[in-house]
């Protein structure tokens, strides 16, 4: 018995030297790490004292309910709102629809760094990052939410179809090597074995073989449920139309929420909470059933579209990038274009029945570069975050935002290598 009171003195002494404002200049590490710390312990009502008494002094207004509100719960906003929860913060995660109702819930999941950079730089370093986390996170999330993502990694067939195809993707294959990703050329004998589902005649190949794909609803799904377990509060059907300057956040019908930090996590409608420049770019893809043979890699075909196979057999084929506003309809033109890519792309694909017919709004800068960081026009104490414009990226890199948002939010540090990513680039 004295053990454990002496232990629990030399906790709330650690803690009433830890938490105060002077050395932490409103700072939150400390105060989330010792509430996580002392959680379920003999003395967590003097420890929550305590917590109050500094945090008091660091706001001059109202207490905040919750240390990070999240507006948001496509991908990003959900895997942000786990990473918070899961270094012990209190957090609230809000949208006008349900998680993932949006370009989350119908994308192909693709994770492939050596599609979507065209170049050596910043994005492709981050989006490498991320996939590099994707392992890890996928046990975590069946364990602790028990869905399993589905995470994928046999790896990606980049193919040329034509000549021109060919000359292109030596060159890509080169510069991709020189950056340190492996790189696999295979011309049309070798290619042919690796990937008996391919229609031929078919060029050549490149082949990535740590890259793939999750289900991406099955994602945001387990995000969900296990920052629900860490001990998120969920909130579906609920709208933010603004956050103001002090980080109030104000909610469709008068409601308002107070946190010590807020991510603003809209995809498409980022726009519509603050004044970057991000527009909603429409992508549409289908889905098929009854193919002879389903591909055993991602396959792409540059511009012209991809095919990947999930694990219930349906083979998902797109996407087509469409200036449409809001408008987030399925047309009957994308549709024969994807059926077009599809015969190109897989054998029997012409005996094939079309299940799924899917279209989505995806947040795009006029850099293409996703805003990452605070967002101008809101100084103060708290911290009002911007996590968006990933464009055809949310799957695959929402690992590494939301790692590196939860440092900005809860920590006030700010990842090395995100200055490509600050939304006050547009300011």
């Amino acid at each position: 018995m004295r053990r454990r009171q002496s232990a629990c003195r030399r906790q709330v002494l650690w803690l009433a030297n830890a938490s105060r404002p002077s050395r932490h200049q409103g700072r939150l590490p400390a105060l989330v790490k010792a509430r996580a710390n002392t959680r379920g312990t003999p003395c967590a009502p003097v420890l929550t004292v305590i917590l109050r008494t500094r945090l008091r002094s660091r706001y001059p207004g109202p207490m905040p309910t919750f240390d990070v509100a999240v507006a948001g719960a496509g991908i990003i906003g959900s895997a942000v709102a786990h990473a918070c929860a899961r270094r012990g913060a209190r957090v609230l995660l809000l949208d006008r629809d349900q998680p993932g109702a949006h370009a989350s819930g119908g994308a192909a999941g693709m994770l492939t760094p050596s599609s979507e950079a065209d170049a050596p730089g910043p994005f492709l370093d981050l989006a490498r990052h991320s996939l590099s986390l994707w392992p890890a996170l996928a046990a975590e999330l069946l364990e602790e939410s028990g869905v399993d993502p589905e995470l994928v990694l046999d790896g990606v067939l980049r193919v040329a179809i034509d000549d021109g195809d060919l000359v292109r993707l030596k060159e890509r294959c080169a510069w991709q090597q020189a950056a340190g990703l492996t790189c696999r050329r295979l011309d049309r004998a070798a290619l042919t074995g690796s990937e008996p589902a391919l229609a031929s005649p078919l060029a050549a190949a490149a082949v990535y073989p740590d890259e793939g794909h999750v289900q991406s609803a099955r994602a945001v799904q387990a995000l969900v449920g296990a920052a629900r377990r860490w001990g998120a509060e969920v909130q579906s059907g609920v709208e933010v139309v603004a956050v103001d300057p002090g980080g109030r956040v104000r909610l469709a019908g008068g409601g308002t929420v107070l946190a010590g930090a807020v991510v603003i996590a809209a995809g498409a409608w980022v726009s519509r909470l603050t004044a970057l420049p991000v527009r909603p770019v429409r992508g549409q893809l289908i889905g098929v059933r009854g193919l002879p043979r389903l591909p055993r890699h991602v396959l792409v075909a540059g511009r012209r579209g991809y095919a990947v196979a999930k694990r219930d057999g349906l083979v998902l084929v797109g996407a087509t990038e469409e200036d449409a506003g809001f408008d987030a309809r399925v047309t009957v033109a994308a549709t024969e274009a994807l059926l077009q890519t599809g015969r190109r792309l897989l054998a029997g694909f012409a005996d094939a029945t079309l299940a799924h017919s899917w279209s989505g709004l995806r947040p795009r800068t006029p850099d293409a570069l996703p805003v990452l960081g605070p967002l101008p026009g809101h100084p103060g104490p708290i911290p009002v975050l911007v996590a968006g414009a990933h464009f055809r990226n949310g799957v695959l890199l929402a690992p590494a935002t939301a790692a590196g948002m939860a440092d900005l939010a809860l920590e006030r540090r700010t990842p090395p290598d995100w200055a490509a990513f600050d939304p006050r680039r547009f300011s």
